[in-house]
Parts: structure tokens; C-alpha cells; sequence
């Protein structure tokens, strides 16, 4: 019933416009030739434009947040496109308004005095829905505390079965949803033929709540509406001279982010009063408040053989704002000594380096080499814990002390690449890269990947266009013994390893190119498929391989007319491996290995078909289409007994795993678009979008959590629901 009403609305509110447009004469028919221009009307005023209005409806059945997840497509009249340039004698000027007055509006606006000088700013927002059915008991208390009635607290205590019953009867429904505003503007003023000065400052807030998870032990799981309330400001300022074959250009950069909830406490929903072993109240932090200042350098120069080499240096601080330290609990019944200091102090340098070189001595020969070093040099002070309290119960003694791991990294990356044109439009090339990290408080403490490619390319020969590359990557660590024994003082296995810095094995290959046989049709295809193989991890993730297929054509018969049609194939595995064993015997018992394969396939398809100028009348249609599901084996069975000397296969001694059920994620997505042209400046459309998404989650879906409170467990109710939707736009556009 809503899309008729908003039918019957737009056909009243169009009527007035459309009869005024056939009363008007029509302007005079452009001179034969004038292609496009035939559309548009003449500005002898000196400025144009486009508005794009109108009233829009949906009907949205299940879930309408994922629908709109980040966008607003509300009832009602809308004004979806507003565009406007002129020209008052040397400017230039741009006027740009999208889905005005909605939560995801953007306005935007440039101004040019063409040789000399070019200002612009926009304004942008960016919502984000995650859910209109989520409930909680909390309520906003102070700032960054999240409250429930004591009476609520005190019925569970002394009745921990009703805690289903006083969620029913007391959670509030409300949406769990952010919006982000974006303010930013900038310059570029042209001093002299030499100097160029740019600048550039961009604000950013977000206010409003996503889901959070605390905790009480493993036993007792809350989620929680945490508040966000944060702005970024971010600036940036640099002179460029350039003169004959120098180039030199000095910058500032400047990055502030202001957190106004840097704790959050919340009252427990399973009793009132705390004890030692109980808390009724908890609190967990979220990300401080801090700053990164950096100035940098950049000097370029032309060099003979039609070559230039460029070197640029950066150097910052990044600092916390002072934000005091977390005490270790908020539990009253409990004494834990004093923290060792009251702020983190914390600290980092970073310091980086570019050069890169490029040459073409022969014609057919081009040449390019970069060097990038990126120094990380973390300053915060070590943080000694002596006592350690674990979800708010009761302190215990760490013997000897704990100390933080403040993480630092000095990464330095170098790339050569040489290709050759065997014929004009053959060209084969080489490359090496090598990549080396020096990490602290890792596994491995230094890690140094070698990687080698060769490319062939075919490009524009007659109906053939062909791009192929071939890679093989070889890394591997050092200081392995320290990165064991930090393993095992914190009860790890000994033979894991973490994927982003393990020894490993690559293999890939991409192959992409177009066929154009003549006529109306063209055709495209791709190829990508590689290997990972982490040929020395006993634990962790073990191999992974991906295959990407791709085909496309297009078909144009004639000036007004094109089809389009793509479909897409991914696959991914993954096999990772672990023990299912605690510290004693069962810590080197292999029998108690297993595995999990985990592979997702995921197919697109994208059609689309444009037909302009059939009388009056524009014609648009688009259909997307993706389906991805997932499997994970879990695996048991004979293994080999790495802890002796000879071979030995050991059979499980693991349960047979229970199997989980596949995902399923598919959206459907198609719309149509129809105009018709009144005049050359007037245009009266009808949309209609669209959209079936279904899903299967063994984790997140309706099925999976049928209840939001089970036990110790109290959910929101954030879940991956389906949804129906369908969206009818009627617009007017008018060009002026």
C-alpha cells in the first residue's frame, strides 16, 4: 500500500510541471552533427546544471537495517542529485549536492582562477545501521557508564533463573546505528611559475553506539551498546619548487584524535552486590586519545637517458593525550596494590625513507628501482605487573613480574624491475623484490622475504590485449629459540607459529587480457591462482591457495544501445592445525592433534543493458548477483610422532568431531531506470530497486541464536538477518 500512495503523490505533484513543460514552445533543434550537445540546453547566462528530484518508497520485509546499512532511503521527497558550474569571467565554479537533507548527504564546492590559485571544500556523511531489533538492559548513566536497575540486579541474585524473564520484561529496543560527519577543504596557490603552496585539513566525528563484549569469566558473557563519541582532525601543508630538472617540496603533517570515552563501566545483569570471586560491576578500555606530528622532504632530478631520481624523507611522534591507566578492577571487594605509574606515557618515533630511480636508456628498454625503509621505534616505558587480576576477582601474586611488550618494527623494502619490447607491442619483463623486518617481542625476530616475477604482455596487437605475471616468493625468520621460549612461558605450543611472519612459500600467477574481434562485440577474461605453503608451522595456519576466474563481454549494435555481462569464481582454502591439550602430559601428546579445512567459494554475475534516444524515452537496467558459502572440516587421525628420533604414526585419541553446517550469503540485486524526455530540459523518470538477501550462519544467524539470554550469556540481538526489499523512485530531472 505505501508504493501506491507515493505513486498517487508523485502523479499529483509531476502533473503541474509536466503540463507546464508541453505549454512551453519547444527551444530550437541544434544544428545537425551536434551529438551530445543536442541534450543540452544553451547557458547564455553563463552557468548550468541539473536537478535531480522527487518522492521515493519502499517495502522492506526482515531487515531493513542491512538493507540501508549505509545509506538513507527513507519515504518521502527526496532530492537525490543537484549540480551547478559557472563561469563570472575568470572563475570556475562547481556546486555539488547529494541525497540532500539524508544521513548519508554530501555537499561539495570548487573554485578555480585557472594558472593561479584552486579552493574547495566538502561536507560528507557517512551513516552506519547495524540494527532497528537490538535490546539491552542498559541504560546511559554518566558518560561512558551503562546502568540497570538495582531492583533488576537484586531479583537475578536472588533468583538466577528469572534473568530470561527480566530481559522480556525490561530491555528496551533501539537501534544500534553511527553516523560519521566529514568536514574537509583544501588549496593550491600557483606563487610563481616555480612555487607552488598546497594545503589541507580534514575533520571527522562519529557519535553513536556499536556492540561491545565483556565479560565476567568465561562462564558469564554480556554484550554491550558501547558509546562512540570520537573526532579526528587531520592537517596537511607542503611547498613545491620546481625549476629546469630540480624539484623540491617540504611538508607538515599534522593527525589529532580526541576520544570523549576512553573506559567504559557497566553494571552486572546477574546480581547487585559484589564479592571477592563476583564482581556486579565491570569496565574495559577503549582507544585513548592521541597525536602524530610528522614533517617531510622530497628532492627529484632530471638525469641524462631520460631518467629521474627521486628521494623523500619523513620523520613523526606519535604520543597518547595522557589518558590515566585503567585501574586493574572496579571490583569494591577487592585491594589490589597500586599501579606502578598512573599514565602509559606512551611514546613511538617513526622515520622513513623513499628513493626510487627510473630510466629508459634505449627505446625499448625501461628500468625502475625503489628503496622504502619504515622505522617504528616504540618509547613507552615497560610496565612492570606484580599482581595480576583476572575479569575483576581476586588479585594474585605474578612471580617474577611481568613486563609490557612495547612492539617495534624496522621494515625496509626494495624492488627492481627491467622490461623489454621484443616488438612493438610485445614487451617481456623481470623483477626482484626483497623484503626485510626486524620485529621485537615475536616469534622470529627478523624475517626476509625474497621475491622474483616475470611478466609478458601483448598489448593492443590487432584484436589481442594480454597481461601476464608470474611470482614466486621465498621468506624466512631468525631468532626463532627466543620467539620458542617466550612461547612457552606463556603456554603455547612450542611448534606454533604466526602466520605473518612464519617461513613460507608463495606461488602465484595472474593472467588477464581482451579480445576485441571486430564489430559490436568485445570480450575479457582473468586468471589468478597462487599458494601459500608455511612449510615449517607444526601449528597455526598450514597452507592456503586461492583461484580467481572472470569473464566478461560487452555488445554495442548501435550508438543507443549496449548489453553488458561478467561472471566471477573465487575459491579460498585454508588448513590450520593445533592440539587440543593442557599444560602436562597432553601438552606433547600428538594423538590429541586435529585440523581445521576451511573453503569458501563465492560466485558474481553482473548484467546490464542501456538503451538511449528511443524517442524520448532512456532506458537503463542493471542486475547483481553474488552467492558465497563456506565449509569447515574439522579433522582427526593418525599423525607422526615428531617427538622421537624414528617415524612413528600415532592414531587420535580426540572424539570424532562434530561437523559444522556450511554459510550461506547471497544478495540479489536488480534495477531498472526509465526517463522520458518532455524537453531538452526537462525529463520525468520512474526507479524501482530491488534487493533479496538470504544467510545461513552457524555463529550469527536467527537459528543460532534463537534466544538472547542463555545461562551466563546476555546478547543484543545483533544478528545476520534476510531481507526483501524493494524501492520505487519517481524523479523529475531539469537541466538549466
Amino acid at each position: 500500500m505505501r508504493l501506491h500512495r507515493i505513486m498517487l503523490v508523485s502523479a499529483v505533484l509531476l502533473t503541474p510541471a509536466l503540463a507546464l513543460a508541453q505549454s512551453t514552445p519547444p527551444p530550437a533543434k541544434p544544428p545537425a552533427g551536434a551529438g551530445q550537445a543536442q541534450t543540452q540546453p544553451q547557458t547564455p547566462r553563463g552557468f548550468s546544471g541539473l536537478v535531480d528530484f522527487g518522492v521515493r518508497g519502499s517495502s522492506v520485509e526482515d531487515d531493513g537495517a542491512r538493507y540501508e546499512r549505509y545509506r538513507d532511503l527513507g519515504d518521502g521527497a527526496f532530492m537525490e542529485v543537484f549540480r551547478w558550474n559557472g563561469q563570472p569571467g575568470n572563475w570556475f565554479l562547481n556546486l555539488a549536492a547529494d541525497h540532500v537533507g539524508r544521513r548519508d548527504q554530501r555537499y561539495t564546492a570548487t573554485a578555480a582562477l585557472p594558472g593561479r590559485l584552486k579552493l574547495w571544500g566538502q561536507y560528507d556523511q557517512i551513516p552506519m545501521l547495524l540494527s532497528r531489533t537490538t535490546r539491552t538492559l542498559f541504560d546511559d548513566g554518566a558518560p561512558g557508564v551503562l546502568q540497570i536497575g538495582d531492583n533488576l540486579q537484586q531479583q537475578v541474585q536472588t533468583t538466577p533463573s528469572s534473568l530470561a524473564a527480566v530481559f522480556t520484561s525490561n530491555a528496551r529496543t533501539f537501534d544500534t546505528r553511527s553516523l560519521r560527519k566529514i568536514g574537509e577543504g583544501g588549496f593550491e596557490y600557483l606563487a610563481s611559475t616555480d612555487l607552488t603552496v598546497r594545503g589541507y585539513v580534514r575533520r571527522t566525528n562519529r557519535s553513536g553506539s556499536i556492540p561491545y563484549g565483556g565479560s565476567f569469566g568465561h562462564s558469564s558473557v554480556v554484550e554491550l551498546p558501547a558509546p562512540v563519541e570520537h573526532g579526528l582532525t587531520d592537517f596537511e601543508a607542503s611547498a613545491e619548487w620546481a625549476r629546469n630538472a630540480w624539484l623540491f617540496r617540504g611538508g607538515y603533517t599534522g593527525s589529532w584524535f580526541n576520544n570523549e570515552f576512553t573506559t567504559l563501566t557497566w553494571d552486572s545483569p546477574f546480581r547487585l552486590t559484589s564479592t571477592a570471586s563476583t564482581p556486579a560491576i565491570g569496565r574495559l578500555s577503549l582507544p585513548p586519545s592521541n597525536s602524530f606530528i610528522a614533517v617531510n622532504g622530497l628532492a627529484s632530478v632530471k638525469l641524462p637517458y631520460r631518467s629521474r631520481a627521486t628521494a623523500s624523507v619523513s620523520v613523526g611522534t606519535l604520543k597518547d593525550a595522557g589518558d590515566p591507566i585503567m585501574p586493574q578492577t572496579i571490583n569494591p571487594a577487592n585491594n589490589p596494590a597500586a599501579l606502578e605509574r598512573s599514565e602509559v606515557e606512551g611514546e613511538a618515533r617513526t622515520t622513513s625513507v623513499n628513493l626510487n630511480f627510473t630510466s629508459r636508456p634505449m627505446s625499448r628498454l625501461d628500468v625502475q628501482a625503489r628503496l622504502r625503509t619504515y622505522e617504528y621505534d616504540n618509547r613507552t616505558p615497560e610496565f612492570a605487573m606484580t599482581q595480576r587480576v583476572a575479569y575483576d576477582n581476586s588479585p594474585s601474586t605474578v612471580n617474577p613480574a611481568v613486563h609490557s611488550e612495547p612492539f617495534g618494527i624496522n621494515r625496509s623494502m626494495f624492488d627492481a624491475d627491467a622490461r623489454y619490447a621484443i616488438m612493438p607491442r610485445l614487451t617481456a619483463g623481470i623483477g626482484y623484490s626483497r623484503a626485510g623486518e626486524d620485529r621485537n617481542h615475536r616469534t622470529f625476530s627478523e624475517s626476509t622475504e625474497h621475491v622474483t616475477r616475470v611478466t609478458f604482455d601483448v598489448m593492443n596487437m590487432g584484436w589481442l590485449t594480454l597481461r601476464s605475471k608470474y611470482e614466486h616468493g621465498e621468506r624466512r625468520g631468525k631468532g626463532l629459540e627466543e620467539g620458542i621460549a617466550g612461547l612457552v612461558a606463556i603456554g603455547e605450543q612450542p611448534g606454533m607459529r604466526q602466520f605473518d611472519v612464519a617461513n613460507r612459500d608463495r606461488n602465484r600467477v595472474t593472467v588477464l587480457g581482451g579480445i576485441v574481434p571486430g564489430g559490436a562485440f568485445s570480450f575479457t577474461g582473468s586468471i589468478a591462482a597462487g599458494k601459500d605453503d608455511f612449510l615449517a608451522s607444526e601449528f597455526g595456519l598450514r597452507d592456503n591457495t586461492h583461484r580467481v576466474y572472470s569473464v566478461g563481454t560487452d555488445y554495442v549494435p548501435a550508438d543507443n544501445a549496449s548489453f553488458g555481462l561478467s561472471y566471477t569464481f573465487e575459491r579460498y582454502n585454508a588448513l590450520s592445525r593445533s592440539r587440543q591439550a593442557n599444560p602436562g602430559a597432553q601438552f606433547t601428546d600428538p594423538s590429541r592433534n586435529w585440523a581445521a579445512d576451511g573453503t569458501d567459494r563465492a560466485h558474481s554475475v553482473i548484467a546490464s543493458a542501456e538503451f538511449t534516444g528511443l524517442g524520448k524515452v532512456d532506458l537503463r537496467f542493471n542486475y547483481d548477483f553474488s552467492r558465497a558459502r563456506a565449509t569447515y572440516e574439522y579433522i582427526t587421525g593418525p599423525v607422526l610422532d615428531r617427538t622421537l628420533p624414528e617415524e612413528v604414526i600415532v592414531d587420535t585419541t580426540l572424539p570424532t568431531p562434530t561437523q559444522l553446517s556450511p554459510t550461506l550469503s547471497e544478495l540479489h540485486s536488480a534495477r531498472a531506470d526509465a526517463t522520458y524526455n518532455v524537453s531538452s530540459r526537462l525529463g520525468l523518470g520512474i526507479s524501482v530497486w530491488y534487493e533479496r538477501y538470504r544467510v545461513e550462519d552457524f555463529t550469527l544467524d536467527v537459528d543460532a541464536n534463537p534466544d538472547l539470554v542463555r545461562g551466563q550469556a546476555v546478547l543484543m540481538g545483533y544478528l545476520y538477518r534476510p531481507y526483501n526489499a524493494t524501492t520505487l523512485w519517481v524523479r523529475m530531472l531539469y537541466r538549466f
